[in-house]
């Protein structure tokens, strides 16, 4: 799967959720002007003070069920973004590498001459790399292992 598919996807998953968010702060914005309209009805002297405060209480806990709500659809798209990719970073990326190989040791820089990215499946959890090897250096070398822990050779 691309980058651009990635993100793709991503927009595809978080545009609902994004919309829902819209509309929460829609309604919350509506909530903050009935609020202050029935606070100009109580100084205008069309309001009694305990009408007031048990519209103001009703509002109130309307506004917090919404924030709840929207502090979920939040993590959400965190979660969401987290999880999918930014084709920027990913180019910034590869374009830092060669800022981070000339921070290399001369072996580890030799080491990571005979890795090439292959291909990338992405799961759920976690990102499957496949890469090309040297013939001396076989598929699950153990000869990387200090300089990039965790990289799942296929």
């Amino acid at each position: 799967m691309s980058v651009a598919e990635l993100n793709g996807n991503l927009k595809r998953k978080v545009e609902p959720l994004e919309k829902g968010a819209g509309q929460i702060n829609k309604r919350l914005q509506e909530i903050e002007q009935e609020i202050g309209r029935y606070v100009g009805a109580l100084g205008q002297g069309r309001l009694s003070i305990a009408r007031l405060e048990a519209q103001i209480r009703a509002l109130d806990a309307d506004k917090k069920a919404l924030q709840a709500e929207l502090d979920e659809i939040d993590r959400q798209i965190n979660e969401s973004a987290i999880r999918d990719y930014n084709a920027d970073l990913l180019q910034r990326t590869l374009q830092d590498f060669r800022i981070s190989f000339t921070t290399l040791t001369p072996t580890e820089q030799s080491e990571a001459l005979q890795c090439v990215l292959k291909g990338v499946t992405v799961h759920p959890h976690k990102l499957a790399l496949e890469v090309f090897e040297l013939e001396e250096f076989h598929p699950g070398s153990q000869n990387r292992k200090d300089w990039l822990p965790g990289l799942d050779s296929n």
